[in-house]
């Protein structure tokens, strides 16, 4: 199976991934910053910062004495949430353009965040390991993925429409995917975060169903991970789309669309 650049792709889809802001990615980083805990004057990483959906409430959490550094792999992303930052006057945070799994700050931070993107990292275990590395001796990592059967039917459906314009899609489990399911209930998520050698490991679960239309289900195709396993060519992504919505379709609009998540909280020694 031929890669796809995922910072290539949130960019190419940033305003599909955007449009699933408030219904989706806004919420769950609130949660993701209310298990933080986040204390005015504190620093924190917000890796894989997308287009701010955590760095703008965590800078507000942490005052003008603390301070935000947002790192993403997108450009687009990234100039939505300077966008963001500037209209509500966030002078606190920094927004850098990088492969967090690879850069390093000046600092060391109170906490490290990250939302719905650990399982894109390759592997995985190493690029946790070195957030980790970016916490202060007592820093906080926190972080969400999906309880397994989430994404469903949407994850099923777009890897059918997919394979046929793409074969060598069939029978392959991407990458994020086989990540995901490592971690993909408490018990797995909190053994790997002890792994890490992690301490205090707390893990909630988050049910959320979402009914969405099949405009809405390519929206997110066309702005997330999703994107990746499309072919390059735009006939052929058509094609994946009408195949797309005719599924989504045959399933009655709008379609329940699973969106359980879990929250992981741990502390290193």
């Amino acid at each position: 199976m031929s890669a796809r650049d995922p910072g290539l792709a949130f960019t190419d889809g940033a305003l599909q991934f955007e449009s699933w802001s408030e219904t989706l990615w806004d919420p769950a980083a609130r949660t993701v910053v209310q298990q933080a805990d986040l204390q005015p004057g504190e620093t924190v990483l917000d890796a894989c910062c997308g287009s701010g959906a955590v760095t703008v409430p965590a800078a507000q959490a942490v005052g003008p004495e603390g301070s935000v550094d947002g790192v993403d792999l997108s450009s687009g992303l990234l100039a939505l949430a300077g966008k963001k930052l500037a209209a509500e006057r966030i002078l606190n945070s920094t927004l850098t353009h990088a492969d967090v799994t690879q850069w390093r700050g000046h600092r060391t931070y109170d906490a490290v965040l990250c939302s719905y993107s650990v399982f894109f990292f390759a592997p995985m275990d190493e690029g946790v390991d070195h957030l980790v590395s970016l916490l202060r001796p007592g820093g906080r990592l926190v972080l969400n993925t999906w309880v397994a059967g989430a994404l469903s039917p949407l994850a099923e459906l777009i890897l059918q429409a997919a394979v046929i314009e793409r074969p060598r899609l069939a029978n392959v489990v991407p990458l994020a995917n086989h990540n995901m399911e490592m971690i993909s209930s408490a018990e797995l998520l909190s053994n790997w975060l002890e792994q890490r050698g992690l301490n205090s490991v707390r893990v909630s679960t988050h049910p959320l169903q979402l009914s969405v239309s099949a405009e809405m289900a390519w929206a997110l195709v066309m702005g997330s991970g999703w994107r990746t396993l499309l072919p390059r060519d735009p006939e052929a992504i058509a094609r994946v789309r009408q195949n797309f919505i005719s599924s989504v379709l045959q399933l009655g609009e709008p379609v329940a669309f699973n969106s359980d998540t879990l929250v992981a909280t741990a502390i290193k020694p």
